[in-house]
């Protein structure tokens, strides 16, 4: 997320909503914040419902113990996945141009894409 938070400004110009989910509790998030800033809003999904919602949730594996892999999803105007990134492990995330590609072709609507 500390990645997002020093590209925000190049979604913002693209007039791109950005939220970041957490599967963290409401409290552990606010700790989280009093020591962290970010300039768009953060989400508690201490049950895993989003996270099982879209496909990246890790009950276990080598790395983890009941968490999600780091995904970045794109939802269009209609709130549908346009595009959607799924790591492998904890550090594996797109490269920034392809996010912002992904994001200019949904702004001319090139259709969805999945990739990870």
């Amino acid at each position: 997320m500390g990645h997002i938070r020093e590209i925000y400004a190049e979604f913002d110009r693209r007039g791109a909503r950005v939220v970041a989910i957490m599967a963290e509790s409401y409290n552990r998030m606010h700790e989280f914040l009093e020591t962290h800033e970010y300039p768009f809003p953060l989400l508690s999904d201490v049950r895993r419902e989003a996270v099982r919602a879209y496909g990246v949730y890790v009950k276990l594996n080598f790395e983890s113990v009941n968490i999600s892999r780091p995904a970045e999803v794109i939802l269009d105007d209609k709130k549908t996945v346009g595009y959607i990134y799924i790591g492998r492990i904890q550090t594996d995330f797109p490269d920034d141009e392809e996010i912002f590609a992904a994001l200019d072709a949904l702004s001319t609507s090139e259709g969805p894409e999945v990739r990870s």
